[in-house]
Order: structure tokens, then C-alpha cells, then sequence
């Protein structure tokens, strides 16, 4: 898996009700996806202090800039991109196309310590050992960030359930979860990121 962290955004500060635009890091993850059944959503989505989320929904893609490692996903490393996702779509529905992302943009509430958390993905099987959870380091900070699944391989497109957590120790702060469909029940995204190609 690939996965690609956004650095150097900047965003409107819309939640403090502030008008000043603030840097922060934003994170696009890339999966790959084989065929097999998505998990049961057991758990509802939810936040909790101190962490505050912005949006959530469906992206464009953006170019990587370089990458880091990250041991505990299926590729065993992260891309960086640089840049400012504007979000394309408030959905949860996402259609399972190349280039399409999905995810949130989140931060931590100003004067909170900067860590340590864990960014926890969990799907259906993807890649030959079907892994169903990866993990790393979000860096996250006071500044708003992206954090979002990038569709990049034919290889990823396999409907299921998507879920997002962020964690600190034993407390889950965040979980918020997508739902990949074919693209042909979701088109509306693709239409957005690529004008009219989406071929039914």
C-alpha cells in the first residue's frame, strides 16, 4: 500500500471562527484493494476532545514529492505530497475509480501536546498477506491536515467498508468511516475530479 501525507497546507481556520489561513500537514493515503468481503461496522462514528475535525468526504488526487517509511501498512511506506486538498464531495459514498481519495481534515485543539497518536486503517483484504488494518505516526498538530485514502491501482477497486480512527494510548478519539461502492453507483466525484469521463 502507498500511502501519501500532504505537507505544507494551508486552510481557512473555520472552526475557531477565525479568518487567518494556518499551515498544517495533511496526509492521502493510498490502498490497494483485492476482492473479499468488507468487515462489520460495529462501532459508530464519533470525535472526542482534543481532537477536532473540519470535513469529511472525497478529495482530488494530488502529485507526490517523496516518501518515508511506514512499517506497519501494507507497502511499508508513506508518499508526501505538497499542496492543499480542497474537498470535492461531502460524502461518505465513494466510488472505487483510480485517482479518487477520500478522507478528513483534522487537528488537534490549539495548546494540546502534539503526541504520541496512531492513525488506524482498517478495510476488506488488500494486497498477496490481505491485510485489514494499517498504522503510523499522523504527526498531527494544531494546524489542519488531510488524511485520505488515494485510489492509485486497477488492483484497489474492491467495495467495502472503510474506517478512520485516530488514538492516544487506549482511547479512541476518532472513527469515522467511508463506504467504497463500483463507481457506476458513485459517479458524482468522478465527474468533479475529471470533468466527463466517467464512462458507465
Amino acid at each position: 500500500m502507498q500511502i501519501l501525507s500532504h505537507i505544507s497546507s494551508q486552510r481557512p481556520a473555520r472552526l475557531s471562527g477565525g479568518a487567518s489561513a494556518r499551515r498544517g500537514w495533511a496526509a492521502l493515503l493510498a490502498a490497494l484493494l483485492l476482492a473479499g468481503p468488507a468487515a462489520a461496522q460495529t462501532d459508530p462514528d464519533m470525535i472526542a476532545d482534543p481532537l477536532e475535525m473540519d470535513e469529511a468526504g472525497i478529495y482530488c488526487p494530488a502529485d507526490h514529492v517523496s516518501k518515508e517509511p511506514a512499517p506497519n501498512t501494507e507497502s511499508g511506506y508513506i508518499l508526501l505530497t505538497e499542496g492543499n486538498p480542497e474537498l470535492a464531495l461531502t460524502s461518505r459514498v465513494v466510488p472505487a475509480y483510480i485517482g479518487i481519495s477520500f478522507g478528513i481534515r483534522i487537528r488537534l485543539a490549539p495548546g494540546t501536546e502534539p503526541g504520541p497518536y496512531l492513525f488506524t486503517v482498517r478495510h476488506p483484504p488488500i494486497g498477496p498477506r490481505q491485510v485489514t488494518v494499517e498504522s503510523w505516526d499522523p504527526a498531527l498538530s494544531a494546524n489542519w491536515g488531510v488524511r485520505s485514502f488515494n485510489f492509485e491501482f486497477d488492483r484497489e477497486m474492491v467495495p467495502g467498508t472503510w474506517t478512520f480512527e485516530v488514538s492516544r494510548g487506549e482511547d479512541t478519539l476518532l472513527r469515522q468511516s467511508f463506504e467504497v461502492v463500483p463507481a457506476m453507483q458513485a459517479p458524482a466525484a468522478i465527474d468533479i475530479c475529471f470533468g466527463n469521463s466517467f464512462v458507465s
